[in-house]
């Protein structure tokens, strides 16, 4: 017999000690005894199942500490009975059954979640942010259907004169413009962390704040506006000369911020993420106002302008009711960013607010003098030349008295 050998608890034990620890079991009645092979076996079944179940039901990090949260407690469970009963349950079938029950589940798990963000992330990719994007994969409960509401900003853009462009085209010239423009100003909106919500032939329907949650959800949506009249500029010098449009683009653009509902809305097998809501309409009215006033293209509302604060180099334009809303508000223009904005811009702007308090106040006189300035400063100032020919006709015919200089807005 050699002096050393190996047993379960020791690799190199010396062998004289086996029997001075026999001796001692046999005088103090202490032995350790092997538990019926049924018990390790049913406990490996209801802990495997045990685990299975809260693993696959749990996301993944909690799923990681449920699982080794069980393997743990089944050592400590065998290791504690068997210290105060001497009595060995036998750990290997059941560590081996857990382990391997919750090594598959990760497994799976791993590869179907990478499967469903693969899906959604295809599926959303031409309508979202990568940032937007992520939010779902991350809680795809969001694709649920259902709305909340939730303060936002929708923007609505459209092309000005586009059915008479549309005539001149063949139709393949049409779908080349068309997917020329739309995939350039869809680009500037998710840039911007906006949201796709529709196309409406050339019209652009988009929002600002969902299901990403941001603050400046407004200043997000005047950028957006800015950009992508930067972008029709530089687009235009190629539509022309190519052959893509025999005229150049316009885009009139109208911004409302403001609460609106906001989610998944259709059927459960065919469903759209989309905004709804008396501030998603304003939106659509200011877009086609634009061409009312002769804007450069941007129109806001009160609501947003509040949102935006001294951000951007806005003109003050009159207070209105548009059609389908009672409540006057007021209209602005966006001229640019007012980091951006060029000297000559600022004195224009500051000549104007002067012009318009006098207009309101009913001095048409010295209000047409001010925009006549305006006028002589740039001359293709179109809203400059509305407000000077409405002093003209109200030197002549004065408006009624009370007259709170308030219009009333007829066309859509």
């Amino acid at each position: 017999m050699e002096d050393f050998g190996l047993i379960t608890f020791e690799e190199n034990y010396p062998n004289v000690g086996t029997y001075a620890v026999l001796a001692n079991m046999l005088l103090s009645n202490d032995f350790v005894k092997d538990a019926h092979w049924i018990i390790p076996a049913i406990t490996a079944l209801l802990l495997s199942l045990l685990i299975g179940y809260f693993v696959s039901r749990f996301d993944t990090h909690l799923s990681i500490i449920t699982g080794l949260s069980g393997i743990i407690l089944l050592c400590a469970s065998f290791a504690g009975i068997f210290i105060l009963t001497r009595v060995y349950l036998g750990l290997v079938v059941p560590l081996a059954a857990t382990s391997l029950t919750f090594i598959t589940i990760m497994v799976t798990k791993f590869f179907t979640a990478n499967s469903e963000k693969a899906f959604l992330h295809s599926a959303f990719s031409r309508y979202l942010a990568p940032e937007i994007i992520s939010e779902f994969i991350n809680d795809p409960g969001k694709l649920n259907l259902g709305g909340e509401k939730r303060e936002m900003t929708a923007i609505f853009t459209d092309i000005r004169g586009f059915s008479t462009i549309s005539e001149q085209l063949d139709p393949v010239q049409l779908v080349k413009l068309l997917n020329r423009y739309l995939t350039t100003m869809s680009n500037i909106v998710m840039q911007n962390l906006g949201t796709i919500d529709k196309y409406e032939g050339d019209a652009i329907i988009a929002f600002f704040g969902a299901p990403s949650r941001r603050e400046d959800h407004a200043s997000l949506a005047c950028r957006s506006a800015i950009a992508i009249k930067a972008a029709e500029k530089e687009l235009n010098k190629t539509v022309v000369s190519e052959g893509f449009s025999p005229v150049p683009l316009f885009t009139r653009i109208g911004i409302n911020s403001g609460e609106m509902v906001v989610g998944n809305m259709g059927a459960e097998d065919k469903m759209n993420y989309t905004i709804m809501g008396n501030a998603v309409n304003l939106a659509a009215r200011l877009e086609g106002v634009n061409k009312q006033y002769n804007t450069g293209g941007i129109l806001i509302s009160e609501y947003t302008q509040e949102k935006t604060g001294d951000e951007f180099l806005l003109r003050r334009l009159d207070r209105v009711r548009v059609v389908g809303i009672n409540t006057p508000l007021r209209l602005y223009e966006v001229i640019n960013d007012a980091k951006s904005a060029s000297v000559m811009e600022k004195k224009i702007i500051k000549v104007w607010e002067q012009a318009i308090d006098l207009y309101e106040k009913a001095n048409f006189r010295e209000a047409y003098r001010l925009f006549a300035a305006i006028i002589k400063a740039n001359p293709l100032d179109k809203v400059a030349e509305l407000y000077a020919q409405r002093c003209t006709d109200f030197h002549k015919t004065p408006p009624p008295e009370g007259w709170d200089a308030v219009r009333n807005l007829t066309e859509k």
